[in-house]
């Protein structure tokens, strides 16, 4: 009997520390929570050797230091003088408005849908914008261009930072709305939005008129939420404006048919148009 007692007393033992084990081995549950940032930053000349010609990148790191992706790449052919950017990314600039060397300083403007350069959404958690722009051969034994970083957290808060300026950053401004918040309605009748025809086949036409000079995101969405494909990522100019989509993503491959899901992001608002793929 006391035989038994023992066994018995082992066996709950040895269970219970193997159930603590397992407990602790299991990760907390990650939330991923849908939103949408926009940031605005005007760059200023540091007086190098080629001011205020400039080449500037704007990409997206997690709190591990992990590149995410990239959002703006104004270099052309002298990417590689962004010496930060590129040790992050290693050149990757898929998704990211891209453009030659910019002549002089200006105010840039990004939107962020909370997805890496995969289309994935990602976990919720602190991430960084990083900002980096040099006026000379920095890749060639010059001194590194200036830089800066900006934290927020992702979640399910509203987020509204104004940092404060630095040398050659200012008027910096960062806005994340989860998805639920920052949903308008009536924001497609506002930008009179139309998505046609609908279902479409071949060719999806979008036009939208703007009550001013504004920057607009419209990329498209699959059912899972993740991004497969940006057809607007720019500042556009007041009044009618349009792009088409034919229902490609990757390397020119059609999509399968079915439902999807235009985000139109304009004047930190957005709003979502069902279109539908047939063939």
């Amino acid at each position: 009997m006391k035989q038994r007692i023992i066994i018995r007393l082992i066996t709950l033992t040895v269970f219970s520390f193997f159930s603590m084990i397992s407990a602790a081995q299991i990760p907390s549950q990650i939330s991923f929570t849908d939103g949408s940032l926009s940031f605005s930053v005007l760059t200023v000349t540091n007086n190098a050797t080629y001011s205020p010609r400039n080449v500037l990148a704007i990409w997206v790191k997690d709190s591990q230091g992990n590149f995410v992706i990239s959002r703006k790449i104004m270099a052309g052919v002298r990417k590689q003088h962004l010496v930060k950017w590129v040790n992050s990314s290693n050149y990757n600039s898929v998704n990211a408005i891209t453009g030659a060397t910019l002549q002089n300083h200006q105010q840039h403007t990004i939107i962020w849908d909370c997805r890496d350069a995969s289309g994935n959404l990602v976990p919720d958690g602190q991430y960084e914008i990083w900002v980096e722009f040099t006026e000379r051969n920095s890749a060639g034994g010059g001194a590194v261009g200036p830089s800066t970083k900006i934290t927020f957290n992702k979640g399910t808060d509203v987020v509204s930072l104004v940092v404060p300026d630095e040398p050659n950053f200012k008027d910096m401004v960062l806005n994340y709305s989860p998805l639920n918040v920052g949903i308008d309605v009536n924001l497609s009748l506002n930008l009179m939005f139309n998505a046609f025809p609908n279902p479409f086949a071949d060719r999806l036409n979008v036009n939208f008129e703007l009550p001013e000079s504004s920057f607009v995101n419209i990329s498209v969405y699959d059912l899972s939420g993740k991004r497969i494909a940006e057809l607007v990522d720019d500042k556009l100019p007041q009044g009618e404006n349009s792009c088409f989509w034919e229902g490609e993503i990757g390397s020119g491959n059609k999509i399968n048919p079915g439902v999807y899901f235009l985000r139109v992001v304009y004047g930190g608002r957005l709003f979502m148009h069902k279109v539908v793929f047939g063939r």
